[in-house]
């Protein structure tokens, strides 16, 4: 981890490095005690189908992918109901 430092106007610069790994775009989150730069793909369909593959989720069918998401957000609720 390294220090940066914002200039005058708030600016903050990422370094070549860290641009040419991460890209151009970020998404800033902010939290109680911390600022979170998050990468943003050019193409974000095309990411989200490559984290896809490589989860697997490739080799469900649309029924079964909606049928997990039904019983996890099922059971998920489950936990706050009294």
């Amino acid at each position: 981890m390294r220090a940066v430092f914002a200039d005058e106007r708030g600016r903050i610069t990422l370094g070549s490095k860290t641009v040419d790994e991460y890209g151009r775009k970020f998404a800033v989150v902010r939290t109680p005690k911390e600022i979170v730069l998050v990468p943003i793909a050019d193409d974000p369909l095309a990411e989200l189908q490559r984290l896809g593959r490589q989860a697997g989720i490739d080799s469900y069918t649309l029924k079964e992918l909606r049928q997990m998401a039904r019983e996890g957000a099922e059971k998920e609720a489950g936990k706050h109901v009294r």
